[in-house]
């Protein structure tokens, strides 16, 4: 076997082993990408669960949101800011779901199953309802979205000034 000979099969093998490395990377980044996305989808966990074990824990908070959201219990300023907590703790916790599903982070449709569906059962109350006008009427519009693109919020004029 000649030098020349020699060069090319060295070159043959070292071609080789730069393609398996690469899929040995690509496999790694799939992997990894994987775990991100578990831990993601476990963090959002986590916050649902501190709320549910708020309210399974502690009769007040779920009489304050089942009593509280539907009129039937006069709220004091206390109480009315309790409520408020809870629900923006949800609303929030509803956030990140939908912006998980928006960055693909989680399957299409998880939002609108979880924390969409509770929200809208939520704010569809009596009192729900009317806290959202409350925040509309304060300047707190709705209206407000994220571009995940871009990383920056936007919010929509719907109104007159």
């Amino acid at each position: 076997m000649t030098l020349e000979q020699l060069f090319y099969l060295a070159q043959i093998v070292a071609s080789v082993g730069v393609i398996a490395s690469l899929g040995f990377i690509a496999v790694q980044i799939r992997a990894n990408t994987a775990a991100l996305q578990r831990s993601e989808h476990n963090s959002t966990m986590a916050q649902w669960t501190v709320i549910r074990m708020a309210i399974a824990q502690n009769r007040d908070i779920a009489e304050l949101m089942t009593a509280g959201l539907h009129g039937e219990l006069p709220l004091d300023a206390a109480d009315q800011l309790r409520l408020e907590q809870v629900l923006a703790e949800n609303a929030w916790a509803a956030y990140h779901i939908w912006d998980r599903t928006q960055r693909g982070i989680f399957p299409r449709g998880t939002f609108e199953l979880t924390g969409g569906a509770l929200l809208r059962g939520l704010l569809g109350t009596a009192r729900g309802g009317s806290l959202v006008a409350q925040r509309e009427t304060n300047g707190l519009h709705p209206g407000r979205r994220r571009n995940a693109r871009q990383g920056h919020c936007s919010v929509s004029q719907s109104r007159a000034d």
